[in-house]
């Protein structure tokens, strides 16, 4: 069984309490925004699951260092969700729009970290 360095494994943290924030803010963004009950509503709360499911997954990987497998899953769902975020933005008709940045600089910094975990198993 793989031991975690806690020191190094804080920059990991960093970006999974990111993402749960983010998270957190889109939740109560469509308990609040969205009328209740619309297509519209259950498909933001779709995104809140995902969003939420990629936070589990890197919190997994931080307490799994040398599951390969579980690093790539990370890599590629941040990846996807730097691009969902990104594509947000542009459909909003801002690609600045400081929710697609927060959701796609979290998602990157966990990609990031991803394959910088591939990168040491390897």
């Amino acid at each position: 069984m793989a031991t975690i360095n806690w020191r190094s494994a804080k920059l990991d943290w960093f970006f999974c309490a990111l993402m749960a924030a983010a998270t957190a803010g889109h939740f109560l963004g469509t308990l609040i925004l969205v009328e209740h009950g619309t297509g519209l509503f259950v498909w933001s709360l779709a995104g809140v699951l995902a969003a939420a499911l990629l936070v589990a997954l890197n919190v997994m990987r931080i307490g799994r260092p040398n599951d390969r497998t579980l690093a790539w899953v990370c890599l590629i769902a941040c990846l996807c969700w730097v691009a969902i975020a990104l594509m947000f933005g542009q459909s909003v008709g801002n690609l600045l729009d400081q929710r697609a940045l927060f959701h796609a600089f979290a998602a990157l910094g966990l990609a990031v970290l991803s394959w910088r975990s591939l990168q040491k198993i390897a």
